[in-house]
Protein backbone atom coordinates (compact mmCIF):
# COMPACT_ATOMS: atom_id res chain seq x y z
CA UNK A 1 0.00 0.00 0.00
CA UNK A 2 1.26 3.42 -0.98
CA UNK A 3 0.84 6.48 1.15
CA UNK A 4 -2.24 8.74 -0.73
CA UNK A 5 -1.66 12.70 -0.86
CA UNK A 6 -3.71 15.15 0.29
CA UNK A 7 -6.02 16.04 -2.35
CA UNK A 8 -8.35 14.31 -4.48
CA UNK A 9 -7.74 11.81 -6.68
CA UNK A 10 -8.47 10.85 -10.22
CA UNK A 11 -10.46 7.30 -11.74
CA UNK A 12 -11.51 7.30 -14.92
CA UNK A 13 -13.01 4.16 -14.00
CA UNK A 14 -15.87 2.93 -11.68
CA UNK A 15 -14.13 2.39 -7.96
CA UNK A 16 -15.70 -0.54 -7.65
CA UNK A 17 -13.40 -1.69 -10.91
CA UNK A 18 -10.65 0.08 -10.04
CA UNK A 19 -10.05 -1.34 -6.43
CA UNK A 20 -10.67 -5.03 -5.51
CA UNK A 21 -12.13 -4.55 -1.84
CA UNK A 22 -13.72 -1.99 -0.24
CA UNK A 23 -13.04 -1.98 3.65
CA UNK A 24 -16.48 -0.40 4.44
CA UNK A 25 -17.82 1.75 7.69
CA UNK A 26 -21.26 0.40 9.14
CA UNK A 27 -22.68 3.04 11.33
CA UNK A 28 -23.65 6.33 8.99
CA UNK A 29 -22.63 4.32 5.95
CA UNK A 30 -24.76 0.89 5.64
CA UNK A 31 -27.45 1.91 8.28
CA UNK A 32 -28.36 4.31 11.40
CA UNK A 33 -29.21 2.17 14.20
CA UNK A 34 -31.90 -0.33 12.89
CA UNK A 35 -32.71 1.68 10.16
CA UNK A 36 -30.86 1.67 6.41
CA UNK A 37 -29.15 4.50 5.02
CA UNK A 38 -30.39 5.37 1.65
CA UNK A 39 -29.38 3.81 -1.82
CA UNK A 40 -26.73 1.65 0.49
CA UNK A 41 -28.40 -1.88 -0.75
CA UNK A 42 -27.96 -0.51 -4.35
CA UNK A 43 -25.12 0.56 -4.02
CA UNK A 44 -23.32 -2.14 -2.56
CA UNK A 45 -24.90 -4.47 -5.03
CA UNK A 46 -23.93 -2.24 -8.16
CA UNK A 47 -20.58 -2.43 -7.01
CA UNK A 48 -20.32 -6.09 -6.10
CA UNK A 49 -21.90 -6.49 -10.03
CA UNK A 50 -18.70 -4.64 -10.80
CA UNK A 51 -16.53 -6.93 -8.79
CA UNK A 52 -15.57 -5.54 -5.89
CA UNK A 53 -15.63 -7.47 -2.79
CA UNK A 54 -17.06 -6.18 0.74
CA UNK A 55 -15.12 -6.22 3.92
CA UNK A 56 -17.31 -4.18 6.45
CA UNK A 57 -15.06 -2.68 8.94
CA UNK A 58 -16.55 -1.15 12.40
CA UNK A 59 -15.50 0.41 15.45
CA UNK A 60 -18.62 -1.09 17.57
CA UNK A 61 -16.82 -3.57 19.16
CA UNK A 62 -20.33 -4.68 21.28
CA UNK A 63 -21.89 -7.42 18.59
CA UNK A 64 -20.48 -10.67 17.07
CA UNK A 65 -19.83 -10.37 13.37
CA UNK A 66 -22.42 -13.23 12.67
CA UNK A 67 -25.05 -10.56 14.40
CA UNK A 68 -23.58 -7.99 11.99
CA UNK A 69 -23.60 -9.59 9.48
CA UNK A 70 -27.47 -10.58 9.56
CA UNK A 71 -28.58 -7.07 10.68
CA UNK A 72 -26.76 -6.42 6.91
CA UNK A 73 -28.58 -8.86 4.99
CA UNK A 74 -31.81 -7.87 6.90
CA UNK A 75 -31.07 -4.82 5.27
CA UNK A 76 -30.73 -5.70 2.12
CA UNK A 77 -27.12 -6.32 1.82
CA UNK A 78 -26.27 -10.20 1.76
CA UNK A 79 -23.15 -10.67 4.05
CA UNK A 80 -21.53 -13.58 5.63
CA UNK A 81 -19.38 -13.18 9.39
CA UNK A 82 -16.14 -13.94 8.03
CA UNK A 83 -17.02 -10.57 5.60
CA UNK A 84 -16.27 -8.45 9.13
CA UNK A 85 -14.02 -6.88 11.06
CA UNK A 86 -14.72 -5.92 14.07
CA UNK A 87 -12.62 -3.82 17.13
CA UNK A 88 -12.98 -6.27 19.00
CA UNK A 89 -10.89 -8.98 16.93
CA UNK A 90 -8.42 -5.84 16.08
CA UNK A 91 -7.83 -5.04 20.00
CA UNK A 92 -7.50 -8.97 20.54
CA UNK A 93 -4.98 -9.68 17.45
CA UNK A 94 -3.14 -6.10 19.09
CA UNK A 95 -3.00 -8.59 22.53
CA UNK A 96 -2.14 -11.28 20.73
CA UNK A 97 1.01 -10.51 19.46
CA UNK A 98 2.25 -9.19 22.91
CA UNK A 99 0.31 -11.93 24.84
CA UNK A 100 0.88 -15.80 25.12
CA UNK A 101 -1.85 -18.13 24.45
CA UNK A 102 -4.05 -18.80 27.41
CA UNK A 103 -3.36 -15.48 29.45
CA UNK A 104 -5.99 -13.97 31.51
CA UNK A 105 -7.75 -10.66 30.16
CA UNK A 106 -10.53 -9.17 31.81
CA UNK A 107 -13.24 -7.80 29.06
CA UNK A 108 -15.16 -4.75 29.59
CA UNK A 109 -18.38 -4.41 26.83
CA UNK A 110 -20.16 -6.95 25.70
CA UNK A 111 -20.68 -10.19 23.79
CA UNK A 112 -18.75 -9.06 20.32
CA UNK A 113 -15.43 -8.97 22.69
CA UNK A 114 -15.49 -12.01 25.16
CA UNK A 115 -16.11 -13.75 21.69
CA UNK A 116 -13.28 -12.13 19.89
CA UNK A 117 -10.89 -12.63 22.86
CA UNK A 118 -12.09 -16.29 23.19
CA UNK A 119 -11.17 -17.01 19.34
CA UNK A 120 -8.07 -15.05 19.76
CA UNK A 121 -6.97 -17.76 22.48
CA UNK A 122 -7.89 -16.04 25.76
CA UNK A 123 -9.06 -16.60 28.97
CA UNK A 124 -11.59 -14.35 30.42
CA UNK A 125 -11.37 -12.61 33.70
CA UNK A 126 -14.68 -11.95 35.77
CA UNK A 127 -13.06 -9.12 37.69
CA UNK A 128 -10.26 -7.31 38.97
CA UNK A 129 -9.48 -9.85 41.91
CA UNK A 130 -8.50 -12.39 39.28
CA UNK A 131 -5.31 -10.85 38.34
CA UNK A 132 -5.65 -10.54 34.82
CA UNK A 133 -2.88 -9.10 32.60
CA UNK A 134 -4.87 -6.99 30.68
CA UNK A 135 -8.00 -5.13 30.21
CA UNK A 136 -9.80 -4.67 27.19
CA UNK A 137 -12.71 -2.29 26.78
CA UNK A 138 -15.35 -1.88 24.48
CA UNK A 139 -18.77 -0.30 24.11
CA UNK A 140 -21.78 -1.82 25.40
CA UNK A 141 -25.27 -0.22 25.99
CA UNK A 142 -25.55 -1.74 29.85
CA UNK A 143 -21.90 -0.83 31.12
CA UNK A 144 -21.90 0.85 34.34
CA UNK A 145 -19.96 2.37 37.50
CA UNK A 146 -19.14 -1.28 38.48
CA UNK A 147 -17.90 -2.56 35.39
CA UNK A 148 -15.62 0.77 34.91
CA UNK A 149 -14.19 0.57 38.22
CA UNK A 150 -12.96 -3.14 37.70
CA UNK A 151 -11.21 -1.97 34.43
CA UNK A 152 -9.78 0.81 36.81
CA UNK A 153 -8.94 -1.67 39.63
CA UNK A 154 -7.16 -4.24 37.04
CA UNK A 155 -5.23 -1.19 35.56
CA UNK A 156 -3.74 0.32 39.10
CA UNK A 157 -2.80 -3.29 39.80
CA UNK A 158 -0.22 -2.98 36.44
CA UNK A 159 -3.10 -4.86 34.27
CA UNK A 160 -1.73 -3.78 30.21
CA UNK A 161 -4.89 -1.64 28.86
CA UNK A 162 -6.35 -1.51 25.33
CA UNK A 163 -9.47 0.01 23.77
CA UNK A 164 -11.66 -1.18 21.06
CA UNK A 165 -11.96 2.65 20.19
CA UNK A 166 -11.81 6.03 21.17
CA UNK A 167 -15.29 7.91 19.49
CA UNK A 168 -16.47 10.06 21.81
CA UNK A 169 -19.81 9.78 20.06
CA UNK A 170 -22.18 6.59 18.91
CA UNK A 171 -24.70 7.66 16.02
CA UNK A 172 -28.35 6.38 16.45
CA UNK A 173 -31.53 6.84 14.77
CA UNK A 174 -32.26 9.98 17.27
CA UNK A 175 -28.70 11.49 17.29
CA UNK A 176 -25.51 11.59 18.51
CA UNK A 177 -25.45 8.87 22.00
CA UNK A 178 -22.26 8.64 24.56
CA UNK A 179 -19.72 6.18 22.94
CA UNK A 180 -16.77 4.56 24.19
CA UNK A 181 -14.26 7.00 23.91
CA UNK A 182 -16.36 8.58 26.68
CA UNK A 183 -16.54 5.63 28.83
CA UNK A 184 -12.80 5.31 28.41
CA UNK A 185 -11.90 8.69 29.18
CA UNK A 186 -13.53 7.82 32.65
CA UNK A 187 -11.22 5.21 33.16
CA UNK A 188 -8.48 7.31 32.34
CA UNK A 189 -9.16 9.88 34.44
CA UNK A 190 -9.44 7.63 37.61
CA UNK A 191 -6.13 5.75 36.76
CA UNK A 192 -4.04 8.41 34.33
CA UNK A 193 -3.24 5.50 32.06
CA UNK A 194 -4.04 6.11 28.50
CA UNK A 195 -4.95 2.77 26.73
CA UNK A 196 -3.66 1.56 23.42
CA UNK A 197 -6.89 1.67 20.78
CA UNK A 198 -7.20 -0.81 18.08
CA UNK A 199 -10.11 1.14 16.40
CA UNK A 200 -10.31 3.71 13.54
CA UNK A 201 -8.22 6.04 13.44
CA UNK A 202 -5.44 4.04 14.46
CA UNK A 203 -4.18 2.00 11.41
CA UNK A 204 -4.25 -1.67 12.09
CA UNK A 205 -8.03 -2.32 11.85
CA UNK A 206 -7.87 -1.19 8.29
CA UNK A 207 -4.30 -3.29 7.68
CA UNK A 208 -5.97 -6.44 9.24
CA UNK A 209 -9.64 -6.01 7.04
CA UNK A 210 -7.31 -5.49 4.08
CA UNK A 211 -4.84 -8.62 4.57
CA UNK A 212 -8.16 -11.02 5.92
CA UNK A 213 -10.03 -10.14 2.39
CA UNK A 214 -7.16 -10.50 0.90
CA UNK A 215 -7.10 -7.43 -1.04
CA UNK A 216 -4.10 -5.94 -3.03
CA UNK A 217 -6.10 -2.65 -4.20
CA UNK A 218 -8.09 -2.01 -1.32
CA UNK A 219 -10.31 1.41 -0.78
CA UNK A 220 -11.82 2.61 2.47
CA UNK A 221 -15.08 3.87 2.65
CA UNK A 222 -16.52 6.27 5.33
CA UNK A 223 -18.61 9.41 6.80
CA UNK A 224 -16.66 10.44 9.47
CA UNK A 225 -13.58 12.55 8.34
CA UNK A 226 -12.05 11.94 12.11
CA UNK A 227 -12.05 8.16 12.39
CA UNK A 228 -12.92 6.43 8.39
CA UNK A 229 -10.75 8.70 6.48
CA UNK A 230 -8.18 9.36 9.00
CA UNK A 231 -7.77 5.90 9.92
CA UNK A 232 -7.13 5.02 5.59
CA UNK A 233 -4.86 7.87 5.62
CA UNK A 234 -2.66 6.49 8.07
CA UNK A 235 -2.43 2.97 6.60
CA UNK A 236 -1.98 4.67 3.28
CA UNK A 237 -5.30 3.70 1.80
CA UNK A 238 -7.19 5.78 -0.54
CA UNK A 239 -10.79 6.62 1.00
CA UNK A 240 -14.17 7.48 -0.28
CA UNK A 241 -16.25 9.63 1.43
CA UNK A 242 -20.09 9.91 2.16
CA UNK A 243 -22.58 12.42 2.82
CA UNK A 244 -24.60 10.00 4.72
CA UNK A 245 -23.49 10.26 8.33
CA UNK A 246 -21.29 12.27 10.70
CA UNK A 247 -19.02 14.69 8.60
CA UNK A 248 -20.82 16.81 5.90
CA UNK A 249 -19.57 18.81 2.69
CA UNK A 250 -18.56 22.02 4.53
CA UNK A 251 -16.24 19.51 6.95
CA UNK A 252 -14.62 18.21 4.19
CA UNK A 253 -13.99 21.93 3.06
CA UNK A 254 -12.38 22.27 6.44
CA UNK A 255 -10.45 19.25 6.60
CA UNK A 256 -6.78 18.92 7.67
CA UNK A 257 -4.38 17.45 5.52
CA UNK A 258 -4.65 13.93 7.51
CA UNK A 259 -8.45 14.01 7.19
CA UNK A 260 -8.96 14.81 3.22
CA UNK A 261 -10.55 12.07 1.62
CA UNK A 262 -9.13 11.00 -1.79
CA UNK A 263 -12.99 10.46 -3.74
CA UNK A 264 -16.06 12.18 -2.74
CA UNK A 265 -19.81 10.73 -3.24
CA UNK A 266 -23.06 11.72 -1.88
CA UNK A 267 -23.62 7.72 -1.18
CA UNK A 268 -22.85 4.77 -1.85
CA UNK A 269 -23.77 4.97 -5.74
CA UNK A 270 -20.56 6.61 -5.73
CA UNK A 271 -18.67 3.04 -6.01
CA UNK A 272 -20.17 2.54 -9.17
CA UNK A 273 -19.10 5.96 -11.01
CA UNK A 274 -15.66 7.06 -12.43
CA UNK A 275 -14.43 10.25 -10.39
CA UNK A 276 -12.45 13.35 -11.80
CA UNK A 277 -10.32 15.29 -10.20
CA UNK A 278 -9.80 18.54 -10.20
CA UNK A 279 -7.70 20.54 -11.87
CA UNK A 280 -5.86 23.89 -11.33
CA UNK A 281 -6.62 26.46 -13.72
CA UNK A 282 -4.74 29.52 -13.06
CA UNK A 283 -6.41 30.80 -9.91
CA UNK A 284 -9.30 28.42 -10.33
CA UNK A 285 -9.79 24.93 -9.77
CA UNK A 286 -11.92 23.56 -12.35
CA UNK A 287 -13.95 19.62 -12.34
CA UNK A 288 -16.22 19.04 -15.41
CA UNK A 289 -18.28 22.10 -15.84
CA UNK A 290 -18.06 23.56 -12.40
CA UNK A 291 -14.65 25.73 -10.92
CA UNK A 292 -14.24 27.40 -7.67
CA UNK A 293 -10.91 29.49 -6.30
CA UNK A 294 -10.29 31.17 -3.00
CA UNK A 295 -9.73 34.85 -3.48
CA UNK A 296 -9.93 38.39 -1.90
CA UNK A 297 -8.33 40.49 1.30
CA UNK A 298 -10.73 38.70 3.11
CA UNK A 299 -10.15 34.83 1.85
CA UNK A 300 -13.44 34.23 0.51
CA UNK A 301 -15.03 30.98 -1.99
CA UNK A 302 -16.60 31.88 -5.58
CA UNK A 303 -17.85 29.13 -7.78
CA UNK A 304 -18.36 29.50 -11.50
CA UNK A 305 -20.83 27.14 -13.33
CA UNK A 306 -21.22 27.81 -17.07
CA UNK A 307 -19.46 31.17 -17.36
CA UNK A 308 -21.44 32.72 -14.08
CA UNK A 309 -19.42 33.32 -11.10
CA UNK A 310 -20.97 33.61 -8.15
CA UNK A 311 -19.13 34.34 -4.33
CA UNK A 312 -21.11 32.15 -1.87
CA UNK A 313 -22.39 33.79 1.30
CA UNK A 314 -20.90 32.26 4.23
CA UNK A 315 -24.47 33.14 5.93
CA UNK A 316 -26.57 30.93 3.40
CA UNK A 317 -27.14 27.83 2.52
CA UNK A 318 -26.12 26.88 -0.96
CA UNK A 319 -26.88 23.59 -3.00
CA UNK A 320 -24.02 22.68 -5.49
CA UNK A 321 -23.22 20.13 -8.12
CA UNK A 322 -21.13 17.26 -7.29
CA UNK A 323 -18.38 18.37 -9.28
CA UNK A 324 -18.97 21.74 -7.59
CA UNK A 325 -18.29 20.71 -4.45
CA UNK A 326 -14.96 18.76 -5.74
CA UNK A 327 -13.37 21.78 -7.10
CA UNK A 328 -14.63 23.53 -3.86
CA UNK A 329 -12.44 21.04 -1.69
CA UNK A 330 -9.74 21.43 -3.78
CA UNK A 331 -9.23 24.94 -3.65
CA UNK A 332 -10.30 25.11 -0.25
CA UNK A 333 -7.39 22.67 1.05
CA UNK A 334 -4.61 24.55 -1.61
CA UNK A 335 -5.42 27.79 0.13
CA UNK A 336 -5.08 26.19 3.61
CA UNK A 337 -1.59 24.62 2.44
CA UNK A 338 -1.02 28.44 0.96
CA UNK A 339 -1.63 29.03 4.48
CA UNK A 340 -4.73 30.97 3.96
CA UNK A 341 -6.99 28.67 5.71
CA UNK A 342 -10.86 29.33 5.38
CA UNK A 343 -12.67 28.89 9.06
CA UNK A 344 -16.11 27.86 9.58
CA UNK A 345 -17.36 31.24 9.61
CA UNK A 346 -15.87 31.50 5.55
CA UNK A 347 -17.49 28.77 4.40
CA UNK A 348 -21.26 28.00 3.82
CA UNK A 349 -23.29 24.90 4.58
CA UNK A 350 -23.26 22.98 1.47
CA UNK A 351 -26.27 20.05 -0.28
CA UNK A 352 -24.71 18.51 -2.85
CA UNK A 353 -26.81 17.26 -5.62
CA UNK A 354 -25.91 13.66 -6.82
CA UNK A 355 -25.99 13.66 -10.90
CA UNK A 356 -28.77 12.11 -11.96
Amino acid sequence: MTTTTATLLASAEPLASAYDVALMDLDGVCYRGPEPVDHADTGVTAARDLGLRMMFVTNNAAREPQTIADQLSSLGIPTTAEEVMTSSQAAAAILAESLPGGSLVLPIGGPGLRMALTEAGFRLAESAQDEPVAVVQGFAPDLGWRDLSEAAYAIAAGARYVATNLDATLPTERGMAVGNGSLVAAVTNATGVAPVSAGKPEPEIFRQAAARAHGRRPIAVGDRLDTDIAGARAAGIPALHVLTGVSDARDVLLAAPHERPSFLATDLRGLSAPHPAPVPDGEWWTCGAAAARVTGPEPHLEVNLRGRTVELDPAEPVTVSLDAWRALAAAAWAAADAGTPLTVRQVPVLEVVAPR
